[in-house]
């Protein structure tokens, strides 16, 4: 039985913007290894939207934070699409936002504990739409990246770009990468001591033959494609790097536009972030 007509027949659902920037959270509590995360959390959000040079959609996907977090980002931060999920783990959260949107849409990817540098986008999305058959472009040139997932997107700057092997990331963002991730970056930079860096020119553009997964902008299509479901909370990113580097290019911005912070502001790293949020 039905009584009446259903005031939304006919209209339209809500039209994304070309350009999606998504953020997948998880703040459960604010003790133990989350105690300082939320400043992190709030800090990497802000910076996504305010240093975007436009007025983006935003969706925020939660995974099963506790209360005070929700209220912030509904209250507060008010992105235009609020997703409060259960712990669905990282891969099927991501693949799922990807995969709501529509597959020409680019979707700009990014985990919780992202800092973003003023105008972090549009050089981004310069790559993307300017090299060919691109899967995914970051910000964040890290060295250790090279590792994996670059095969075809190393062959391909052999072949048609100009490419050069050497020592090109600076030693301070190397040195911060290992910090943000509690590794003694001397320690680090013995680990790193024989990986190269691989730099492509195109068209008059360089780009790192490389991406990373924790912070990037691709077309939501062929991000959904690259992903498996993995029921582990923290799922092997190996797998969806080098399906990405399969499926087309993969690069990395040669300016350091956005970083990872870790799970705590330190002082150092606060000089950097007040520079952020200054803007």
């Amino acid at each position: 039985m039905r009584i009446g007509t259903n005031p939304n027949r006919g209209k339209g659902a809500y039209q994304y913007t070309p350009i999606v920037l998504t953020v997948l959270t998880h703040l459960p509590a604010l003790t133990g290894y989350h105690k300082n995360r939320l400043e992190v959390v709030q800090t990497c959000l802000q910076t996504m939207r305010d240093n975007s040079g436009d007025d983006y959609t935003v969706i925020v996907w939660d995974n099963g934070s506790c209360d005070e977090f929700r209220t912030w980002v509904r209250e507060v931060y008010k992105p235009d699409v609020f997703v409060q999920s259960v712990n669905i783990g990282k891969t099927l959260a991501r693949h799922t936002l990807a995969s709501m949107l529509p597959k020409d849409k680019i979707i700009a990817y990014c985990d919780d504990d992202i800092l973003f540098y003023p105008d972090w986008l549009s050089p981004q999305v310069r790559l993307l739409e300017t090299f060919p058959n691109v899967s995914a472009v970051t910000g964040y040139p890290v060295r250790t990246q090279f590792r994996w997932g670059v095969n075809n997107t190393k062959k391909w700057g052999a072949k048609h770009g100009k490419m050069q092997s050497g020592k090109f990331i600076p030693d301070e963002w190397e040195r911060d990468f290992a910090i943000s991730i509690g590794r003694d970056p001397e320690w680090h930079k013995n680990y790193t001591v024989t990986d190269l860096d691989y730099l492509v020119e195109y068209k008059g553009l360089n780009a790192y033959a490389t991406a990373h997964h924790c912070q990037f902008i691709g077309y939501a299509g062929r991000i959904a494609q690259a992903h498996r479901f993995d029921a582990d909370a923290m799922g092997d990113e190996r797998y969806f790097d080098t399906n990405l580097d399969y499926l087309g290019l993969r690069l990395a911005t040669v300016n350091r536009l956005t970083r990872h912070m870790g799970n705590v502001i330190d002082d150092e790293l606060r000089a950097e972030v007040n520079k952020c949020l200054d803007t």
